[in-house]
């Protein structure tokens, strides 16, 4: 496959990512000079294009990481990290029906969308207009159809029923249990992503009388490793603590 435009980019340069729109006639500016957009697009993606001062820039197409790691944002993201264990834990497959909430700026919602494929299909609820106009604009730039926002609050009302999976990043999930368990099909996976100790406490209190397993608590860490032909070892700085992640399956019982 060649790089054509209107394709998405990434750009790396001295160990730097750039996400990028290629557009004809366009060009991309850094501090080690700029690319023109004409010189590779036709060209086979992992090509070395070279700025107009030679240094060197490489051109992929993005995996959904890059994507996630770079997206333009507004609120705290959701990382690949937990991303994908999210949605392996969740069974989520092509074709699955899977319920979000909130948007905030669409990171998750674009993992999601690719997971899912074309014949599955995301619904997100955002409250927020000013979050789900960056969701919305994010989703759109990578052309995923399979996404359905609504302006709403989940803690209040959600329109879907039978879906395979849930998903909750919101600040007190608790109050969504009930409407959200009224959407899932039997059997199915609902996520929660917290960032205090408090809120996993009154979040898994709750569930037990809101029709719900008992729950996985999780957080996740990464570490890379740095190598050179001196030494090789574990990086001095790491993702740390970005949240719990709380995997609960709904019950069929009278609460």
């Amino acid at each position: 496959m060649s790089i054509e435009p209107g394709d998405v980019a990434l750009l790396v340069m001295g160990g730097k990512k750039f996400l990028v729109t290629v557009k004809g006639g366009g060009t991309f500016h850094t501090h080690k000079g700029y690319i023109r957009y004409d010189d590779i697009i036709g060209k086979p993606w992992g090509t070395v294009a070279k700025t107009n001062m030679g240094s060197e820039v490489l051109v992929f197409k993005p995996t959904t990481a890059d994507i996630m790691e770079k997206l333009g944002r507004r609120t705290q993201i959701i990382y690949p990290k937990d991303a994908g264990f999210i949605i392996i834990k969740s069974g989520i497959l092509p074709g699955s029906r899977v319920l979000e909430a909130g948007s905030g700026s669409g990171s998750l919602t674009i993992a999601l969308s690719r997971a899912v494929g074309p014949r599955g299909t995301v619904y997100s609820y955002e409250k927020e207009e000013r979050f789900l106009k960056v969701a919305r604009r994010n989703v759109n730039r990578f052309g995923l159809g399979n996404v359905i926002f609504h302006r709403g609050d989940v803690r209040h009302r959600v329109d879907e029923r039978d879906v395979d999976a849930a998903f909750l990043d919101i600040p007190d999930p608790w109050n969504a249990l009930k409407a959200v368990h009224e959407a899932m099909r039997p059997g199915a996976v609902l996520t929660i992503f917290v960032p205090s100790y408090e809120q996993i406490r009154r979040t898994c209190m709750t569930m037990k009388k809101s029709g719900f397993s008992d729950p996985e608590i999780h957080e996740i860490l990464i570490r890379q490793i740095e190598y050179s032909e001196e030494r090789t070892r574990p990086a001095t700085r790491m993702v740390g603590h970005t949240g719990f992640v709380i995997f609960t399956r709904k019950i069929l019982t009278d609460y």
